[in-house]
């Protein structure tokens, strides 16, 4: 068999070699401060708070805004599950809401009655995640948002780069916004996140609790901190390490090639693969930056990606709905058809290589496999 084609590989930049040595020959040891003015001129947003995770990032972002015990968050049931799991960590509760079948994204009218029946002091924020190519209608989920007192956080994981009426995610009206620089893998050659904001408080507050709640700490081109400082309030170690962040600042540097290239292989696709039978396209427009190319299949899907997986493909799915899971269905005593749209999706997507690295010769390779499982499928 010939080499097999991961689902995702990271893309190793010029530059990421020359930013590492920056580093470790101690000539350059300002990448953190680097990345985040890289990442604030970019969005357009005012403040930036890199971490060292995505997951950091959204827990940072849950302390800043101060969750308590009790208190209600809203998300969808089909999000990954660092979204509820920083939630609980809070021992707040999650309040989940199923998904629309066209976008994967959370169902705005099933949003305003949750909100609507949840409504109280405990109720403090909606945490919104986009589905690659299918931005949520943000205008309506801001004015339920003003509507209910509410604050909205934004996973951004899977959308760095991407366009809402003209604005970069991140600076389109969230309070908080976060991103990740690993978002599909779980032991990645690096790992990283950002949580941006517009408002001064909201980033004062991050500030302070991503590095153990320390006042007046300044830190020499080492990393040591000065034994002078002041501890105000709880933090935690959330921050990101020079090493970690100059291969992300390589790798966002390039960010806008990463997402040209990744429409040209989804171009590829959306030819190579029309009217195939048993396989369902994606509908994308002009804003799709590609990160994630979902198709359906019709039927025994798992039967398919199986199939695939002896041509030499590897697949994913995004995401398993959380109430499918041991831990929330028993904690919350959630049932499979509790959130049907979400399980019927579930069964049908399947998510295809996409990676700036791929070569053309890697997605036909990709398309001729699909091709041939499809046509013998049943």
């Amino acid at each position: 068999m010939e080499n097999i084609i991961e689902f995702f590989k990271p893309t190793i930049q010029e530059n990421t070699k020359q930013y590492i040595d920056d580093v470790l020959s101690f000539s350059d040891n300002t990448k953190v401060k680097k990345l985040e003015d890289s990442f604030k001129s970019f969005i357009g947003c005012n403040y930036a708070v890199t971490t060292n995770s995505g997951t950091s990032a959204l827990h940072l972002a849950m302390c800043a805004l101060d969750f308590k015990r009790g208190d209600k968050v809203i998300c969808s049931i089909n999000v990954f599950p660092s979204i509820p799991e920083s939630v609980r960590h809070f021992d707040a509760e999650p309040i989940f809401v199923d998904i629309e079948s066209k976008n994967y994204n959370i169902d705005l009218k099933k949003l305003e009655k949750s909100l609507e029946k949840n409504q109280s002091k405990k109720l403090k924020a909606i945490i919104v995640s986009h589905m690659p190519g299918k931005l949520n209608d943000l205008t309506k989920i801001y004015e339920l948002a003003k509507q209910y007192k509410v604050k909205v956080i934004e996973d951004a994981s899977s959308v760095m780069g991407a366009k809402y009426q003209g604005k970069y995610i991140g600076n389109s009206g969230a309070d908080i916004t976060i991103f990740s620089f690993a978002p599909h893998l779980c032991n990645s050659i690096t790992n990283g996140g950002m949580m941006v904001t517009n408002d001064k408080i909201i980033h004062q507050r991050a500030r302070l609790l991503g590095f153990h709640g320390m006042e007046q700490k300044a830190c020499d081109e080492y990393g040591n901190v000065d034994y002078i400082y002041d501890v105000i309030d709880i933090g935690w170690k959330y921050d990101i390490s020079q090493i970690h962040a100059a291969y992300c600042l390589a790798d966002f540097e390039n960010l806008e090639n990463d997402i040209a290239r990744r429409r040209e292989i989804a171009k590829q696709y959306d030819t190579l693969l029309a009217n195939i039978n048993h396989v369902k396209l994606p509908q994308r427009d002009k804003n799709d930056i590609c990160s994630i190319y979902i198709v359906e299949i019709d039927k025994n899907r798992d039967h398919f990606v199986n199939e695939l997986k002896k041509e030499g493909v590897k697949v994913s799915v995004q995401y398993m709905p959380l109430h499918l899971t041991n831990y929330y269905k028993s904690k919350y005593s959630m049932k499979v058809f509790d959130y049907s749209v979400a399980l019927g999706c579930f069964q049908r997507v399947m998510s295809l290589p996409i990676y700036s690295s791929m070569s053309d010769s890697e997605v036909i390779r990709v398309t001729q496999a699909i091709k041939k499982v499809a046509l013998a499928h049943i």
